[in-house]
């Protein structure tokens, strides 16, 4: 296979100039389908992309106009050298519920989007036949002196990226990255968010885009309130503390709205002038997740959140019902009438 890198140039967009919220929606999705056929165009022909809830896209769409219209025009300019940071990268391909198309995985949107390239993305991939494919999608599009990729347990593994940076820093003077912490649910330790930013210590900064799935949790904690045995282990790792069990005792219509404070509240104990936006993802009762983005509060009072909010805004105050469909005529799940009658 070629190991030539090939460039994909989308990091300018014509998305943040539609005014209309469902058109700019319909915008942000079509130039990810664009990127998804580029991909599999290319080897390796066997897809096996990880398979999700169509509304899960909407954390990717914000990764995608995070990373290119504030994270790396802004860093770009201000440090020599950034980094895209992502332990749960799959195999570098999803698809949706009866989707008709293949979007990028994250550590590719990161690549592909950015209006500045990363000088470094490092990405962490798990199971043999995931990891080889991860590698040769992450090998095909991004030169080899800026990528960094490994198989293995992410909580593990900071510690070598960890490291990385820390020698990156000593070579460059100035460090930030840009971390996108997307678990399945317990996955991502709380060790691994305490060693990132720990390296504010040595001058590396950093900004976090973190899934926490909140109905998930609320759902093994419920099955503890009725006696269930379940391994508490993974529940103290993923908080760093046992402090969580009080949890246990809430009234079920509070349990999630709990989960999300006590998760901000040990998010401000490590994060010095914590700057946190939590954009609220939830389609009637099937999906509820929270997206947190947190950062570090600048002299300017971080005027560039004006993305964050955009997106944060159209999710949570818009008829669920429209930004549905919406997603779902996008993925090619749902036709709407111009195709009938152009069909016709």
């Amino acid at each position: 296979m070629n190991s030539e890198p090939v460039p994909l140039p989308l990091g300018f967009s014509l998305c943040t100039k539609e005014k209309n919220d469902f058109k700019r929606l319909t915008c942000e999705i079509d130039t990810l389908k664009e990127a998804g056929e580029i991909i599999i165009s290319y080897p390796p022909r066997m897809y096996n992309p990880y398979k999700a809830h169509h509304w899960t896209i909407l954390k990717l769409i914000f990764l995608k106009m995070y990373a290119r219209d504030v994270y790396t025009p802004i860093i770009g300019r201000r440090f020599p050298f950034m980094a895209f940071i992502d332990p749960f990268a799959g195999t570098g391909l999803n698809t949706y519920e009866e989707a008709k198309f293949y979007i990028p995985g994250s550590t590719l949107i990161a690549w592909f989007f950015a209006t500045f390239p990363f000088d470094k993305v490092y990405a962490v991939g798990y199971g043999d036949m995931n990891y080889r494919l991860l590698k040769m999608r992450l090998e095909k599009f991004i030169p080899p002196s800026r990528l960094w990729v490994a198989k293995g347990d992410a909580n593990i593994l900071i510690d070598s990226i960890v490291k990385d940076l820390k020698k990156t820093k000593e070579a460059f003077g100035g460090v930030h990255f840009l971390a996108f912490i997307d678990p399945d649910c317990f996955e991502a330790q709380w060790r691994m968010l305490e060693k990132l930013v720990e390296l504010e210590s040595h001058g590396i900064s950093g900004d976090f885009i973190i899934l926490l799935q909140s109905r998930l949790i609320a759902r093994t904690i419920g099955r503890i309130r009725m006696g269930k045995r379940i391994n508490t282990e993974i529940i103290d790792q993923f908080f760093g503390t046992n402090e969580w069990t009080y949890l246990i005792d809430l009234p079920s219509g509070e349990l999630e709205k709990g989960i999300m404070d006590f998760y901000l509240k040990r998010l401000k104990e490590i994060k010095s002038k914590a700057l946190i936006e939590v954009i609220n993802i939830e389609l009637f009762r099937s999906v509820h997740y929270h997206l947190i983005y947190l950062t570090r509060e600048t002299k300017g009072k971080s005027p560039y959140l004006a993305t964050v909010r955009w997106l944060k805004n159209f999710v949570e105050n818009a008829d669920k019902r429209d930004v549905d469909r919406a997603i779902r005529i996008a993925l090619g799940i749902e036709r709407t009438i111009d195709y009938f009658l152009e069909e016709g």
